[in-house]
């Protein structure tokens, strides 16, 4: 099963570190927080900041090395916060609503078997037909391809017009 994220909390980290540690927390240049196990764990660097870093990475190197399984298992479970963020889903958009609205009417059946000679009973059917005639694989991509939506413009103007009763 692939891990979902369902929520995720953000703290300013000096905040946290209050929180959690109380007085203890001082007047820290800079934390290194990492999860050990089912632990987390802060070191609280006071000081020099570039010296301190310097030798908490030979630290860490260290202590990955030794525990190269664990970080593996730890860094595939939690999201990087570096990480790109993903391409947000596509909605239909306005050409999409109109592309439903129209295939659920049953006037536009009746247009189609007029117009093109092909006989739709359901509004599957009608949306079916729109898709292949657009060149679409869902009446999303109507609203990101612009010739497929004026694919879907023409056809939709021959029925706004056969409406008003022009053939």
């Amino acid at each position: 099963m692939t891990p979902t994220l369902v929520h995720r909390y953000s703290w300013p980290i000096a905040e946290a570190i209050e929180h959690l540690l109380g007085e203890d927390a001082g007047d820290a240049g800079a934390w290194l927080i990492r999860v050990e196990g089912d632990e987390l764990v802060i070191d609280i660097i006071i000081g020099d900041i570039a010296q301190a870093s310097a030798e908490v990475v030979d630290i860490e190197h260290a202590r990955q090395q030794r525990t190269s399984n664990e970080a593996a298992k730890i860094n595939t479970a939690a999201p990087e916060a570096d990480a790109a963020p993903t391409e947000p889903p596509r909605k239909g958009g306005p050409l999409a609503q109109r592309a439903a609205i129209s295939c659920g009417e049953k006037g536009f059946w009746t247009f189609i078997g007029k117009k093109f000679g092909v006989e739709v009973q359901t509004a599957e059917e009608a949306a079916a037909w729109l898709k292949a005639q657009c060149g679409v694989n869902s009446r999303i991509d109507l609203d990101y391809d612009e010739g497929k939506a004026n694919n879907f413009h023409e056809i939709d103007t021959a029925y706004r017009l056969w409406l008003e009763g022009y053939d």
